[in-house]
């Protein structure tokens, strides 16, 4: 009797990854090798591959395309050998075709109070001392004289426009994010997410797509690291949807935050640099406050000693798996705990 193989299946051990194959020999099934490749997600990718109902799929993929001819004749040879269609067994390779477990994702457009979440000042209720300008401390001291021409709920207008080259700008604005900071930043983390799953989607059939959304120094990665990188990018979204400040508890969370940011202020570009009309123009609706569109911004609380701009800025492709620990939370995320209490007009101090 002829071998018959009914899918194909992947084998890892801690040395090796191998694309197996059920066959059917006449006296039972039995398991057999038919090519080892590099990686873990590669055997994944090219079981998934070789169980499609749909043929053709190896045109669609890179993986296939790069693997050495050799390997490539085994494989082409025992799908060669697959049940005939006609048989009703043909159907059960379906069965082998791993997926990924997907998380929730922001939607982008997500209809949130970002003016209610995120006030445009960070005056206190009492007024500022270091501001002239607060209404609030105007009337507490005496009578006297003030400019009082701060925007809606204090905004330190005063002190922020028009400064001399050796003034500071009051203190009140300087540690906040405002609403349409929050709000494109969200959009973008958003966007990213949805991004990147799709990624590691095409991953698991083989298809290389280029590093967008992401550092490229992390593009060799399996599909399970982006599925992760992309959850990193819902847990930024989470803090910014509840108005909590967004700091990173990760370094996953730091790289995307950062690539969140430029994502945004790139697309606003032009060949002049960033367009802050049109950056604007998407928000008019929102109040403007103090570091709109300011990358310092989004780093004003985060202290860390960890390695992140190496890994997003490093010019070398690190190898399959060896990037997990950028999900490992961060010593200095103890002090920014996730809770209601630390939104943007209540940091710790």
């Amino acid at each position: 009797m002829p071998r018959i193989v009914l899918a194909f299946v992947p084998q890892h051990t801690t040395t090796k990854s191998r694309v197996m194959a059920i066959v059917d020999k006449g006296n039972g099934n039995e398991v057999d090798a038919v090519a080892t490749v590099d990686w873990p997600h590669d055997a994944v990718a090219i079981c998934n591959i070789l169980n499609s109902p749909e043929a053709g799929q190896e045109a669609f993929s890179g993986l296939w395309a790069a693997l050495p001819s050799s390997v490539r004749s085994s494989l082409e040879r025992a799908r060669g050998e697959r049940v005939d269609r006609t048989d009703a067994r043909h159907a059960l390779a379906s069965l082998f075709i791993t997926t990924l477990d997907v998380p929730e994702l922001p939607d982008p457009d997500a209809d949130i109070d970002w003016a209610g979440l995120y006030p445009s000042a960070g005056c206190p209720d009492g007024g500022c001392d270091a501001c002239e300008g607060c209404a609030s401390h105007t009337a507490g001291q005496a009578g006297a004289r003030g400019r009082s021409d701060c925007g809606p709920g204090g905004s330190c207008t005063c002190q922020t426009k028009d400064l001399a080259d050796d003034e500071e700008p009051c203190v009140c604005c300087v540690d906040v994010i405002g609403p349409r900071w929050a709000s494109a930043i969200y959009k973008s983390l958003a966007e990213e997410a949805g991004s990147i799953v799709d990624h590691a989607q095409d991953l698991m059939w083989g298809i290389e797509g280029p590093a967008v959304g992401f550092p490229g120094s992390l593009i060799a990665q399996p599909p399970q690291f982006f599925i992760r990188l992309a959850q990193a990018c819902a847990d930024l979204c989470d803090e910014l949807a509840q108005g909590r400040v967004p700091v990173p508890h990760t370094i996953a969370e730091l790289i995307m935050l950062d690539e969140a940011a430029r994502f945004y202020l790139q697309a606003c570009s032009g060949r002049d640099g960033f367009d802050v009309e049109e950056a604007t123009a998407e928000m008019k609706d929102l109040p403007e406050a103090f570091g709109d569109f300011d990358m310092d911004a989004l780093w004003m609380f985060q202290v860390t000693v960890s390695d992140w701009t190496e890994i997003a800025d490093a010019e070398t492709v690190y190898e399959p798996g060896s990037m997990d620990r950028v999900f490992d939370l961060l010593p200095e995320a103890a002090q920014w705990p996730r809770s209601s209490q630390f939104r943007p007009d209540s940091v710790p101090s």
